[in-house]
């Protein structure tokens, strides 16, 4: 009886608590933001290396022993400055010799010219025929011809003993010198130095086809010349992540892009005042547009990625949430330029990512008004 009665008021507590309606979740609430359209400055970054405006192979130009070198290796030579001497005691006696010839071709040439008068003045007389007074304005010309070789022959023995100094054809830096004193150099001997020109100095990258097309923008009907390329400021950033404080310009664009890459090659031309930048050096090129543009920008708390690529999750009018892939630009402090996915006055959410999920109805605040609290 007992039993049946335990039975019995079990059955009852069992039903009523049926009866009674589940509790309903709370709301959840998170911190939203809005996708704002602003100004901004264009920044395009590419990896570049520099190179010297002029890179200079110094090689000698006639044989002789290298009888001294008159530079430090490594140091700033100025053009016309002399770096090597070669012996010129052999271009020196060339030099002599070929004066001889030049003087004993004028004097050839001045009797050839007094005989030839002479030849003039007895042919009306009959004391001479024509064809010797033919003959002798023939020696007359050769003796003319002689002159005009002899001086080709000064001129060039002078222009071999100059070749014995070797000078500096620009201003820059100088390498390291593959001939020491005594070596008997020339020209099959190969180079003797390098110089490279060091202020200004150019950053060789490649400016993608997108890059190019953006900066062209809707001026299609303009010269290319006229671009926006040409209003790009260029600095670059070392390896250090020290950014070099000096502006340069791009000055070279290449007529066709590479179609194994899909870029453009492009060139800068950066002041290096104090000689800090080196060719060779690997770079991280930075392109500013001079001019202003507007884009869309997003809180960088409110992206997120996965395998789909980078998303955010917005909160409708009617409180649901919504997963929105994006295309991100550069990033400007907690800020990052949206190419594409979202809509200006779109609210996203910054704070309880972790709690929501695509379809969900939540409850939003707006980060400014917790910002002002806070």
């Amino acid at each position: 009886m007992n039993k049946s009665i335990a039975a019995l008021s079990l059955a009852i507590a069992l039903l009523a608590a049926c009866s009674r309606e589940a509790p309903v979740p709370p709301v959840i609430e998170v911190v939203v933001d809005t996708v704002v359209r602003e100004p901004y400055q264009p920044i395009y970054r590419h990896v570049g290396r520099l190179q010297a405006e002029n890179d200079v192979a110094i090689q000698a130009r006639v044989p002789g022993y290298l009888k001294s070198r008159d530079f430090r290796e490594g140091e700033l030579v100025t053009a016309g400055d002399v770096l090597y001497t070669l012996d010129a005691s052999e271009f020196e006696a060339a030099l002599a010799r070929a004066k001889a010839d030049l003087a004993a071709a004028k004097a050839n040439q001045a009797n050839a010219r007094v005989n030839y008068q002479r030849g003039q003045e007895l042919l009306p007389k009959g004391a001479i025929s024509q064809s010797e007074v033919d003959n002798l304005m023939a020696k007359m010309r050769d003796a003319d011809a002689r002159i005009e070789a002899a001086e080709a022959q000064v001129t060039s023995a002078r222009v071999n003993l100059g070749f014995t100094t070797i000078r500096a054809p620009i201003t820059g830096r100088i390498g390291h010198s593959t001939a020491s004193v005594g070596d008997l150099v020339g020209p099959t001997t190969g180079n003797l130095t390098t110089l490279v020109s060091i202020d200004p100095i150019d950053a060789q990258f490649q400016v993608s086809d997108a890059t190019y097309v953006g900066a062209i923008g809707d001026n299609l009907n303009r010269d290319r010349d006229s671009l926006a390329l040409n209003r790009l400021e260029v600095t670059v950033e070392l390896t250090t992540g020290v950014t070099y404080p000096e502006v340069g310009r791009i000055y070279y664009v290449a007529n066709r892009i590479d179609e194994a890459t899909g870029t453009l090659e492009a060139r800068a031309r950066i002041p290096n005042p104090h000689s800090v930048l080196v060719p060779g050096q690997y770079v991280r090129v930075i392109l500013r547009d001079t001019e202003l543009a507007e884009g869309l920008f997003l809180p960088q708390s409110a992206v997120q990625a996965d395998q789909q690529g980078n998303f955010v999750l917005a909160v409708s009018e009617d409180g649901t949430v919504q997963r929105h892939n994006v295309s991100l630009g550069e990033r400007r402090e907690d800020k990052v330029l949206v190419l594409a996915g979202v809509e200006e006055g779109e609210k996203v959410i910054v704070r309880g990512l972790q709690q929501v999920r695509p379809g969900l109805v939540v409850k939003s605040k707006p980060i400014a008004g917790l910002e002002q609290q806070e």
